[in-house]
């Protein structure tokens, strides 16, 4: 995973910032006592003296207020209720709510049922200080468990439901007797875990969640033998994978965002189809290539990497399921010209209008066929949008819109992307007859390409830049070769290709071979001489190629829409295939890939011994 694509969006000092912007405006106001308070009795007296409200006393007497999910304190919402903190209570009738449902989950006795009474019905109908009705105005209130809800002060209603008795002033606080309960709507973050058939999905997401302190936001106590105490401590909840590797922060109730979710069959057939891009052997070595002092060609030995067999599952278990989830999550936010993306409608529309998707992990879904050379990084082409959302309307959550999918229809190079690297990029070294450079390459918006005899060959009144990676030849007589590095390869089959620039300071082909290294699981596999395996390819002479250990780019040509192709894609193998996985090895380990000029003597006025390597592309071939 790259995790610095991701960093660059939110560091952790920026979080910190934005969490001390959050809160810091009620972190000072947890006590708002005044001694002009607008009733003598507590909000707990006035529920427990009205009968109206006997069976939702009942629950707030038998549920403990939690620190945390998983700590509870030793006081009830009863005995909170009735101490100093300020609060407002929106406190549902008789027979208005689930009672004996949710006096089912308490007596289960198991926590996550019980913090579930807690989080959707207690905590979804109180608030933090005085909010007394008043006006005409619609205020959005936050709640104690972080939604959100507009009252409506001129109809008297929260999120629509009618208040029956407003304004009943407590001692520490305001009641307000409600016809019924807020509606509990869940964010993404906790749908995940509302059905049973996402269980997979959200196993593996909730398994990097921790529980962080938030002491802006808490109340300090007293110092006692040096150490700082907290009378109200607040926490929340954090996750690394959402918030870093996807992008996506799931639980923000301010957010707009669209998931695609796999239900648990999908989850699990497409993990049999994502573990076998991550077969990864005990042990890697890798040795590089260089030249000693005196220009011989030479390779340093490699420090070796190892992995335990439980090492291997834990690597296999992360980057197999991260495969399938990254890039699941959308900001409907964040899309081209604000592109709506919030039902199976718009999905379509987008579709008809060859528009683009970007998930929150910053890959670009495009309409197959639109991609081009410019957009092409980081970007996954889509035959259609509907099909890949799941081609139904979305479930409404309270920070937007999730798409259950019953079949993964992603293309597979989304959890098995193209190695797509610039030639200066990939470069490791060069041969003891190659001169390596960088140019960058202006075809004049005027300029005439005319070949070794002085025939025209294209013009054009536009201009092009090319970057190449230069292998120049030391004499006149070398034939320069380069070593260029593939970090990150899957276990899998590609296609592989070498996109070379047409030598237009001589106006020459270049003929070269192309070798391989890469590990097999029990050694490696050293200077494979690949062959040709394109049926059409031909020498200068017009020859066939086909088969044998020679390849050569065409020369510069001009296209129907007279713009000029500079370059040639050459595929120097097909359905090549690495039997290990490199992926998250970095420089630890990774295939090589050695371009060498190479011609005969009489082949001389054919070809060009400089070549210019613009990109090696490795494309993946779907299990």
């Amino acid at each position: 995973m790259n995790k610095n694509k991701i960093y660059k969006w939110l560091t952790g000092s920026v979080m910190t910032a934005a969490l001390a912007a959050g809160i810091s405006a009620c972190s000072d106001d947890h006590f708002d006592i005044s001694s002009d308070a607008a009733g003598k009795q507590t909000i707990w007296q006035n529920i427990q003296s009205n009968s109206q409200l006997s069976e939702y006393a009942d629950i707030l007497q038998s549920v403990y207020y939690s620190q945390t999910e998983e700590k509870t304190t030793p006081e009830t919402y009863a005995n909170l209720f009735d101490g100093d903190q300020t609060f407002t209570v929106w406190a549902p009738v008789n027979g208005s709510f689930r009672y004996s449902y949710y006096k089912d989950l308490l007596n289960t006795g198991n926590r996550d049922s019980i913090y579930k009474v807690e989080k959707e019905l207690i905590r979804n109908n109180m608030t933090r200080y005085r909010h007394v009705i008043n006006g005409s105005d619609s205020i959005k209130l936050d709640l104690f468990n972080s939604k959100s809800a507009w009252l409506n002060n001129r109809k008297q209603t929260i999120k629509g439901v009618a208040v029956t008795q407003p304004n009943v002033g407590a001692s520490n606080g305001v009641l307000h007797v409600t016809a019924g309960p807020v509606e509990y709507q869940p964010n993404l973050y906790e749908y995940l875990a509302s059905r049973h058939d996402l269980d997979s999905i959200n196993a593996f997401i909730k398994s990097f969640q921790t529980i962080e302190f938030n002491e802006n936001a808490s109340t300090q106590g007293p110092t006692i033998d040096g150490q700082i105490t907290w009378v109200d401590s607040i926490t929340y909840v954090a996750n690394d994978y959402t918030n870093y590797y996807m992008n996506a922060y799931l639980d923000r109730e301010d957010s707009n965002y669209v998931m695609i979710i796999p239900t648990n069959d999908t989850w699990r057939n497409t993990l049999e189809k994502t573990k076998k891009y991550f077969h990864f052997k005990p042990s890697y070595k890798q040795d590089i290539n260089t030249q000693t002092e005196t220009g011989a060609d030479t390779t340093i030995t490699g420090v070796e990497t190892t992995f335990t067999s439980e090492e291997i599952d834990s690597l296999v278990n992360l980057y197999s399921k991260n495969a399938i989830c990254e890039n699941l999550t959308f900001n409907a936010n964040w899309q081209y010209e604000q592109i709506p993306i919030t039902s199976i409608a718009d999905i379509r529309a987008a579709d008809a209008r060859f528009d683009s998707l970007q998930s929150t992990a910053l890959t670009k879904f495009k309409k197959t066929g639109t991609l081009n050379q410019t957009n092409k990084n980081r970007t996954v082409e889509v035959d259609n949008f509907a099909t890949m959302f799941g081609n139904a309307d979305p479930v409404e959550v309270s920070n937007g819109y999730a798409y259950i999918v019953n079949d993964f229809a992603f293309p597979s190079t989304v959890y098995a992307a193209n190695r797509d690297l610039d030639g200066f990029t990939a470069f490791e070294s060069a041969d003891n007859q190659c001169e390596a450079s960088v140019r960058t390459w202006t075809w004049d918006s005027h300029a005439v390409l005319t070949d070794s005899l002085g025939n025209t060959i294209a013009s054009r009144d536009s201009t092009y830049n090319y970057t190449y990676f230069v292998m120049g030849n030391r004499t006149s007589t070398s034939h320069p070769g380069a070593f260029f590095r593939i970090p990150n390869t899957l276990s899998c089959k590609y296609d592989i290709y070498v996109v070379i620039g047409y030598n237009t300071d001589y106006n020459m082909q270049n003929k070269f071979r192309a070798y391989i290294s890469y590990d097999t699981e029990d050694k490696r596999i050293s200077n494979d001489a690949l062959k040709n395996p394109n049926e059409d390819a031909v020498d200068a002479k017009g020859e066939s190629l086909f088969g044998g250990n020679y390849f050569v780019n065409k020369p510069a040509t001009i296209n129907a829409d007279l713009t000029v192709n500079y370059t040639d894609t050459i595929c120097i193998a097909k359905d090549f295939e690495f039997p290990v996985s490199y992926y998250g090895l970095s420089d630890k380990a990774y295939p090589v890939i050695q371009i060498k000029s190479n011609f005969t003597s009489s082949e001389r006025s054919y070809y060009s011994r400089e070549i210019w390597v613009n990109a090696i592309i490795l494309k993946a071939k779907e299990w």
